[in-house]
């Protein structure tokens, strides 16, 4: 595959194929699109030819898994998802905040919430009489935890149901809305969730979580199984740029009510399209509703499988909307196959199984794919590598179609900081900050502590005078003009004397167990994997935790525990715009500041930045 799409490109025109014998595609579709004329956008998902990358089992002995999966998020690129230890368990859905992830499952890796609907739960719920309840009619009223809310009839009983058999099984009146699996941020960009099981806690209508809410940019979610979401188990929200194939979607009598699977848009004023592309889909048993529903999209379903009889409405396109619904194939007793109302509505429908129907203008996308016969969509995608977690137990495998690209298009460069005799000073506000000979700074933002120099940290067969840092205090990295940090190497030992060691107190290590608290925009615990986790007292074999860093000139870094010295490797982006244009906006309100955001109201001679560039006072 030339171009890594998803099948080969178009030659002249669409070409109907056989069926394939492997779906191992490669990202295609809106999400690998920058605007609507197809300008490329590589979607690799962290990816990089250096990428990172960590391999996870779940904990087990009815331990959750929240903490060790975010953490992998936070530090590593790629995060693979090994099931042969059993189910991942979280207590709620794990919000993804960054940029430049791949997440995938190997050995039938199952992330499944703690909360889940029982039997007896169904039976008391059927009892209330709920589902005679208006679903769009609002209610206004006090829940038993005292909460007054407004949402429609069914959803407020339904909620107050909840909470009465919360309350018979813990004590106390909660309401779980939380049990999802991913929700990914406005922030986001760059993801890619492949070959995953995500196993919901049943259909049940409490305004609740979506197994994935997808609120990011430029995100490809393909060969995932969806089973029983409380809410939604695809929902795409003032994201953009987004291709999901090959997914399962599905509930069982786990599920009460509102099985609704993949709601799209509901864009505030119509103030923005969503460009979706759902390929290769399958929508299976009771799925009744959103098989997606579209409003403000611009969306591409192609080749889809609608598998679900007695649900309520398939495909459903709705206002300022444009749709282009091709190849894609209905079973006997599905309800409305394709439907939709609503102003400014453009769909063309053709080679699909049922009848087609058209409103508008004619509907095209300007990317290129590969369709296939309606008639060949429910064999190839119940057959081998169809739609689902069925890409198998080999991450190099499920990783092989993924374009590797260079973490930055503009060349990298590696520098180590550590302590020399001279670069120690005080800036105008009293702070202790060293100034390197190629222009970082590095500022210890706490008045009376003073950088100072510790033992000296052996890194491969070089010895580096350490800092030491005071412990719970920030420190402000500043890069030279014209670079960006890209990530950050700590070597580092605890600077504890032997008769301070007590491991009756501390059993793990004999001392406060200290761990870096902030790197840029990551947080960590003292539970963090150890990595992050800083055990070492010997100075020449010293502990390394490497931080990616979301590109930026200043970064901030705090630690906690015991006195910690360190040596640090910087690697930048070379050849970046400079510190003044990225400040800009942060310091155009007329005072001065030093290169290292300090505020300082009476300059004296030196470099400030000044309503966003710099100044030279004399």
């Amino acid at each position: 595959m030339t171009r890594k799409r998803f099948l080969l490109s178009l030659l002249s025109v669409m070409t109907l194929l056989p069926v394939m014998a492997s779906n191992n595609v490669a990202p295609w579709g809106w999400a690998t699109c920058s605007d609507e004329s197809a300008t490329a956008y590589t979607l690799n998902g962290g990816c990089f030819s250096d990428a990172s990358s960590v391999t996870l089992k779940a904990l087990g002995n009815e331990q959750t898994d929240d903490k060790q999966i975010k953490q992998a998020i936070a530090q590593k690129d790629i995060i693979i998802l090994d099931g042969s230890n059993g189910d991942f368990i979280l207590n709620e859905y794990i919000k993804i905040s960054t940029k430049n992830k791949t997440i995938i499952g190997i050995n039938n890796a199952r992330l499944c919430t703690k909360f889940y609907l029982t039997a007896d739960d169904i039976t008391y719920l059927k009892a209330q009489g709920l589902e005679g309840l208006s679903s769009t009619n609002q209610h206004t009223g006090t829940l038993p935890d005292g909460t007054t809310v407004t949402c429609d009839e069914r959803a407020f009983f339904t909620k107050k149901a909840i909470m009465e058999l919360q309350y018979q099984k813990t004590g106390s009146y909660t309401l779980p809305n939380k049990s999802g699996i991913f929700h990914i941020e406005t922030s986001s960009e760059n993801i890619i969730i492949r070959n995953l099981s995500l196993i919901g806690p049943g259909a049940v209508d409490i305004d609740g979580a979506d197994l994935i809410t997808n609120q990011g940019k430029h995100v490809w979610i393909d060969h995932c199984t969806f089973v029983d979401s409380q809410d939604g188990a695809l929902d795409s929200k003032v994201c953009d740029w987004a291709t999901y194939t090959y997914n399962h979607f599905y509930y069982t009598d786990r599920s009460y009510s509102h099985a609704y699977t993949c709601g799209c848009g509901w864009v505030s004023n119509h103030e923005m399209v969503i460009h979706m592309t759902f390929a290769c889909n399958i929508w299976g048993a009771k799925c009744m509703r959103r098989l997606p529903q579209a409003d403000d999209c611009f969306i591409h379903l192609v080749n889809n499988y609608h598998n679900c009889p007695g649900n309520s409405v398939g495909m459903t396109i709705n206002s300022y909307s444009k749709a282009l619904v091709e190849g894609n194939y209905a079973a006997a007793g599905v309800n409305k196959p394709l439907d939709g109302s609503g102003a400014n509505r453009n769909v063309t429908a053709k080679d699909n199984s049922f009848a087609n129907s058209q409103a508008g203008s004619v509907v095209s996308v300007p990317y290129d794919y590969t369709k296939i016969a309606a008639a060949d969509v429910p064999a190839t995608l119940t057959g081998t590598e169809g739609a689902g977690a069925t890409l198998g137990n080999d991450a190099t495998y499920i990783l092989s179609t993924i374009p590797t690209v260079s973490r930055s298009d503009t060349p990298t460069s590696t520098t180590f900081y550590y302590y020399i005799d001279g670069i120690v000073g005080t800036n105008s506000a009293g702070l202790s900050i060293a100034e390197f000979t190629d222009g970082a700074t590095l500022l210890l933002n706490k008045s009376d502590k003073a950088w100072t120099q510790g033992n000296s940290i052996t890194v491969g067969e070089e010895k580096y005078s350490s800092l030491k840092v005071s412990n719970g205090a920030e420190n402000i990295f500043t890069s030279p003009e014209g670079k960006m940090v890209n990530s950050i190497t700590f070597y580092s030992y605890v600077n504890v004397q032997d008769k301070n060691i007590d491991y009756n107190k501390y059993p793990d290590y004999g001392f406060r167990t200290s761990f870096w608290k902030q790197v840029g925009d990551q947080t960590f615990t003292s539970s963090s994997p150890d990595a992050q986790i800083l055990s070492s007292r010997d100075a020449a074999k010293p502990d390394m935790a490497t931080f990616n860093i979301t590109p930026a000139h200043v970064v901030r870094f705090t630690n906690t525990g015991e006195q910690v010295c360190f040596v640090m490797k910087v690697t930048y982006i070379d050849g970046s715009t400079g510190i003044s244009a990225v400040r800009k906006t942060q310091y155009a309100d007329g005072n001065f500041y030093t290169l290292q955001g300090i505020r300082v109201d009476k300059p004296t001679k030196g470099i400030y930045i000044q309503n966003g560039k710099k100044v030279v006072i004399k």
